[in-house]
């Protein structure tokens, strides 16, 4: 039996954070969240499958800064971007960026877990959660 993947969320909302877990635990996925960037750094880093949703915008650190922050330490976990009030520039650079998928809010279930299919494959990994 293989280890369920891990899908860490990151959004500044407790509300979001709170429906993400509620969702992707119901698919079988195992769920870590995060209010923001600082949180998700300081964060031990899992040996798991993982993929993460992240918030476009954030105050302390933009889910952009996150994901160069993130490049930048050889950390190469597959990005889903998530957004419900981007500004023009955010959404242009999320979409440029070496994201899996860029999801706007509010979203299917079924978008989501075909983006996180496409980041687990990225990895080498298939979900059975999903089917």
């Amino acid at each position: 039996m293989s280890t369920p993947a891990l899908i860490e969320v990151v959004d500044d909302d407790e509300d979001v954070r709170r429906m993400m877990v509620m969702v992707l635990e119901s698919h079988g996925f195992k769920v870590r969240t995060h209010n923001g960037g600082i949180s998700y750094l300081k964060a031990p880093r899992a040996s798991a499958p993982r993929v993460m949703l992240l918030d476009v915008r954030m105050p302390d650190m933009s889910g952009i800064e996150l994901q160069i922050r993130l490049r930048e330490t050889g950390d190469d976990i597959p990005v889903i971007f998530m957004s419900g009030e981007s500004l023009p520039h955010e959404t242009l650079a999320a979409q440029r960026s070496d994201a899996i998928a860029f999801l706007s809010k509010p979203f299917h279930t079924t978008q989501l877990l075909q983006a996180i299919e496409a980041g687990l494959q990225a990895q080498g990994q298939s979900s059975s959660q999903t089917s």
